[in-house]
């Protein structure tokens, strides 16, 4: 998954620093539960288990800085969608059958989307971009409604419907190419709708 897709088709890659040390911080976690309880074994394990959470964080902030930065001091008008990331992270609700039984409702691939979105640090970029956009005076940026961004054939308009699983957009249009890089056209699109002038770039969030 990547971090962002620009309207000119590049990409930003997520570094996942929260996935990466995954394993690392289980073992330590489950080292911190075998130590008996108030003992310097299990303070030591708490201790670590801290400088690790800290190291992730550190890392996730040094990556955004950089490029909010990089973003602010390429492009005069920078426009995200307004993605709301605590509703987009709630748990699916429970399905049942007639019968009582629970049906699948994607909670594991929702759980996973969720990890990524947090471990990303989305909402912390954006506002990183705003400060320093706000800063340097001369940068716009703007947060559109996300609707239907990814929906939209980029090319004629058209609703082309598809899951999250579908990540190439096709249309009988001639339009082909990338679900993210449509969807960060749809958005440049709806920008310009409010903005005129300058040099544009628009971001979407996978």
């Amino acid at each position: 998954m990547h971090f962002a897709t620009l309207s000119t088709g590049d990409t930003i890659e997520t570094p996942r620093y929260y996935r990466k040390a995954q394993a690392d911080s289980k073992r330590k976690q489950q080292h911190k539960d075998r130590c008996k309880r108030g003992s310097h074994r299990k303070e030591k394990a708490r201790k670590q288990g801290a400088k690790a959470q800290r190291k992730i964080k550190n890392q996730r902030a040094d990556f955004l800085h950089k490029q909010s930065r990089q973003l602010v001091n390429t492009y005069e008008t920078i426009v995200f969608e307004d993605l709301q990331i605590v509703t987009i992270t709630k748990a699916p609700k429970a399905k049942q059958d007639e019968t009582g039984a629970y049906l699948p409702n994607g909670a594991a691939a929702k759980g996973g989307l969720n990890t990524s979105l947090l471990d990303a640090g989305w909402g912390m970029f954006v506002s990183m971009v705003k400060s320093k956009a706000a800063y340097a005076g001369l940068v716009t940026v703007l947060q559109i409604d996300p609707k239907y961004t990814s929906q939209v054939c980029s090319g004629c308009g058209k609703v082309r419907k598809k899951d999250l699983s579908e990540r190439w957009h096709s249309c009988e249009c001639g339009c082909d190419l990338d679900r993210d890089h449509n969807a960060a056209l749809n958005i440049l699109s709806k920008g310009l709708k409010t903005l005129s002038g300058g040099t544009h770039l628009t971001l979407t969030r996978v």
